[in-house]
């Protein structure tokens, strides 16, 4: 059996994009012939509560796991089960009115005094669980916090300067009470210092410059450990330069791009994005790299020349029997991320048009996002708050699609649009910007929904009034779209393209 790590910087509940595919992806080669484990680097102490939910969801299969660089650590340098001291002090800890000090009470903190002198404060989560315990001087100054577990233990340590309140040490404890990782940063900078991984059983002290140099020495770890060489797909770019700097011929490495790799205006010759620089300028040495379209393809081996390792393995969707009854004839839907880079404004300016010809319309906003605000101000603004509502995060996504009559996306780039693909396998229609890369499947004009020029809001005004005002065409589209995903993107083909991947890449070896 093949072992395959997927590595992404993070993982987590309401994240869609880069984890939703490799959700799909590693549930595809699971089986007889692979075992895939999505690898994390970024610090959460709930990753089994995530991969709980996601499971508990569907999103992930049974058999995958989730495994994360702090869980793995603190897993294996675990040596026994926390002591009866231990347990005790967490108790205590627990409890809101300890002896010795006076309390002042809120449903989210508890504050404690010494004769008059503000000494600690507690925080605790809405199931009245104890969150972390904030540490103060006489002068009010904070100095450290213990974060607690949710079974009961310290989980880590942080330690502040007493001049300015900045972060100068992390420490991670196992679940009996083992220190196994000291992070150290410059009061002044906030700049990393230095990091040490503390073994319980041995003297050696292993240090490292920076996260970078002590991730690269855990997937170097996770790869010994493999009884065959693995094969690690590297699904975040940022990531990409730590997975390069791994010991030669221990992993079978292979990088996917999930995104446009220019800067703006995403276009052929512009900057190339610094995170896929080193990617793209390294193609000489031969690892596969995998995007999502032709037409990035054709892009980058223009600018870059051809290696013969630029492969096109587009994202995948399950189709699902739709009654296309259930569809709302007024209902326009957004699923994005509320950033500058998906550009949600254009499709509610576009609507002030819509509207004047189909005065009941209604534009139904789904995702989070830093432009939230600017984005409730603006319909406000444009007084559009009878036809258009931003509806927060969603995670049924199936059912919010398989209710709308059209998509739409205004995206300043992509990489490929995974809304898209669920769109048409809900028979529903898209609506996108003209951007780098959407798929392939908008021509003809009409056949699965349309393509309009970057920022023409009349355009796109007019091709929602069109779908809107003609139902006939919209469950044509529908249709098209559906049997579109069936036959291009399904899972079978998608797990094709992969599996002749990795054997080529073996064979090479």
């Amino acid at each position: 059996m093949k072992k395959i790590f997927m590595v992404v910087w993070d993982i987590d509940v309401d994240k869609y994009g880069v984890n939703s595919v490799m959700y799909k992806r590693a549930g595809l080669l699971n089986n007889a012939d692979y075992s895939s484990e999505l690898i994390t680097l970024d610090y959460k102490d709930n990753y089994s509560e995530i991969e709980l939910q996601l499971k508990k969801a569907g999103r992930l299969a049974e058999n995958v796991k989730i495994t994360n660089i702090y869980d793995y650590y603190k897993k294996s340098y675990t040596t026994s089960e926390p002591t009866a001291e231990s347990i005790e002090s967490y108790r205590l800890a627990s409890e809101k009115l300890e002896p010795g000090y006076q309390v002042e009470d809120s449903e989210a903190q508890t504050h404690y005094f010494q004769n008059g002198t503000y000494v600690k404060c507690k925080a605790w989560d809405k199931h009245r669980k104890l969150r972390y315990i904030d540490y103060y001087t006489p002068e009010q100054i904070h100095i450290k916090r213990d974060e607690f577990h949710n079974d009961g233990y310290i989980n880590r340590t942080l330690n502040y300067h007493l001049s300015n309140n900045e972060l100068i040490q992390e420490l991670y404890y196992t679940p009996d009470g083992f220190c196994y990782l000291s992070k150290w940063y410059n009061y002044k900078t906030g700049k990393q210092q230095k990091i040490f991984l503390f073994h319980p059983e041995s003297k050696k002290v292993l240090s490292f410059a920076n996260n970078r140099e002590f991730h690269v020495n855990w997937f170097n770890e996770l790869c010994k450990n493999e009884p065959e060489k693995p094969i690690i797909i590297c699904d975040g770019a940022g990531t990409a330069s730590k997975v390069r700097s791994m010991e030669s011929g221990l992993a079978h490495r292979i990088y996917t791009i999930h995104a446009n790799h220019f800067e703006a205006p995403y276009t052929y010759g512009s900057e190339l994005k610094e995170y896929h620089k080193g990617m793209l300028e390294n193609l000489e040495n031969g690892d596969p790299i995998v995007v999502l379209t032709e037409k990035q393809k054709e892009d980058i081996i223009k600018q870059f020349g051809e290696h013969d390792n630029i492969y096109v393995i587009p994202n995948a969707i399950e189709v699902k029997n739709v009654d296309i009854a259930q569809k709302d004839p007024l209902l326009v839907t957004v699923v994005a991320r509320l950033d500058e880079g998906k550009a949600v404004g254009e499709a509610v300016r576009a609507f002030t048009k819509v509207i004047q010809d189909v005065p009941d319309a209604k534009l139904h906003i789904y995702g989070e996002g830093p432009r939230k605000r600017a984005l409730t101000s603006l319909i406000r603004k444009l007084k559009l708050r009878k036809n258009v509502e931003l509806k927060g995060y969603t995670n049924k996504v199936d059912e919010v699609l398989a209710k709308a009559t059209v998509t739409v996306l205004t995206s300043k780039y992509e990489g490929f649009s995974l809304v898209v693909l669920e769109s048409f396998a809900n028979k529903t229609p898209v609506i996108i910007y003209d951007n780098n890369y959407y798929i392939d499947e908008f021509e003809p004009a009409g056949q699965n929904g349309y393509v309009v020029p970057n920022k023409d809001r009349e355009q796109l005004a007019e091709k929602i009034i069109y779908l809107l005002e003609n139902e006939d065409e919209v469950k044509r589209m529908g249709e098209n779209a559906y049997r579109t995903v069936q036959t291009k993107y399904s899972p079978e083909l998608q797990y094709k393209l992969w599996t002749n991947l990795i054997n080529k890449v073996i064979s090479q070896d």
